[in-house]
């Protein structure tokens, strides 16, 4: 059974009144609506600055799949896949293994921006990840190809099938795998504050959930 942490915090009368309306009328449970934000603040928020991180409307993303050719794709998602990707991993989850990589496609690029369906199959010895999305087939050879780049770096093998709709990750030899956390991850990931705001607030108390 979950046990709850009782934490008194400060928000601004703004959002108190908004608080008020939306609940006004409708049994909303107020700790269901902070536990959501905080949630969604932790996991995805904080990051949206310092890795320039969007959600987009599928139907936009695919005129400009569209006017991208495979090769163009392939290439474009390997190179995001070496550089911002990665580096997000790190920062993210203090590693670099295939648990994290694939988290990554399933929290951020799934349930955050919204840029296809996430499912996954298999053991830790071999593993199918599908992307389910509607943007076309240059989106799925852009997918591809940052999964598999980041499987190399794993030393990992990867298998794609790729159409207009989906691209399926067939990852072999994981479960001997180790991860990778580069000497210089301290050096690369200082730095990086997240601002308060100086604004008047008011107090509000609430109980959080949070698992123990």
């Amino acid at each position: 059974m979950e046990r709850r942490a009782r934490r008194t915090f400060t928000i601004d009368p703004d959002v108190s009144e908004k608080i008020d309306i939306l609940a006004g009328g409708h049994n909303i449970e107020i700790n269901v609506l902070v536990n959501k934000a905080l949630r969604r603040f932790i996991e995805w928020g904080r990051y949206v600055d310092n890795f320039k991180l969007v959600t987009s409307d599928p139907r936009l993303m695919k005129i400009l799949w569209s006017h991208i050719t495979i090769d163009d794709a392939r290439r474009l998602g390997t190179e995001t896949a070496n550089d911002a990707v990665a580096e997000f991993i790190l920062y993210y989850f203090h590693k670099f293994d295939l648990d994290s990589v694939l988290k990554t496609f399933q929290v951020i690029g799934a349930e955050y921006c919204n840029a296809y369906v996430y499912s996954e199959f298999g053991d830790q010895q071999n593993r199918t990840v599908i992307l389910r999305h509607s943007v076309g087939r240059a989106a799925s050879a852009y997918y591809g190809a940052s999964l598999k780049a980041l499987c190399s770096r794993l030393g990992l093998n990867l298998e794609l099938e790729e159409s207009d709709d989906q691209v399926i990750c067939k990852i072999a030899g994981g479960g001997s795998l180790k991860g990778v956390i580069p000497k210089t991850f301290n050096e690369q990931m200082a730095g990086r504050p997240i601002e308060k705001s100086a604004e008047d607030k008011i107090s509000h108390r609430v109980i959080v959930n949070e698992k123990t």
